[in-house]
């Protein structure tokens, strides 16, 4: 469990604030990622998605992502978050996005999943989007996004959409990256056992 601490300028204290703790992440056997989320209709700004927000990103944090999406949490929600940066230099949260625009060059790189631990598979996206989404403030945002960014809100729009890594790559190819996967796991748990903390 983490808290989040205050500091009160006029009194030079910290100030305890309620209590924020991660959420649990599930793989696709939990079933509701391969459902397409219902748009949040609730009216923002409001506590609970402002709260909802930063248990998302202290999760995203906590298991090293760089997104991670309502529905791998167990929540029924067109909601996902960002965040790149040593320090969070980019943090966003995406409350029913959309892609407005999307330009002609694919660009195939790796990408990995919080739900599906050490399983990378190749994946043609777009590298450049125009994006709109409303924000945990209630704030309407359209922004450029490139690179591995373009690439994040894209693979977690597909988690709301209900498409999984594996509807993008043929089934050799996950096949193949399945086999890794397993290697990857049982040397990790190999190394667990010795104390190596990788």
């Amino acid at each position: 469990m983490s808290e989040v601490l205050t500091f009160n300028t006029e009194s030079n204290t910290v100030v305890k604030e309620s209590e924020i703790v991660p959420l649990k992440i599930y793989s696709d056997a939990f079933g509701m990622l391969k459902e397409v989320m219902p748009e949040y209709t609730d009216k923002l700004p409001n506590n609970n998605m402002e709260r909802f927000s930063k248990q998302m990103h202290l999760t995203r944090k906590m298991y090293n992502g760089i997104g991670l999406a309502a529905n791998q949490c167990g929540i029924r929600a067109r909601v996902f978050v960002i965040g790149t940066g040593d320090r969070d230099d980019f943090k966003i949260t995406c409350i029913n996005p959309r892609v407005v625009k999307e330009s002609d060059n694919i660009v195939r790189d790796k990408e990995g999943c919080l739900s599906y631990p050490a399983l990378h598979v190749t994946i043609g996206r777009p590298d450049n989007i125009d994006v709109e989404f409303t924000n945990e403030k209630g704030e309407l945002v359209n922004m450029n996004l490139t690179g591995v960014t373009a690439r994040c809100f894209l693979h977690e729009l597909d988690h709301l959409n209900g498409v999984l890594m594996a509807d993008r790559v043929g089934k050799t190819s996950m096949m193949m990256a399945k086999e890794k996967q397993m290697k990857r796991l049982k040397k990790f748990e190999r190394n667990y056992k010795r104390g190596i903390r990788i």
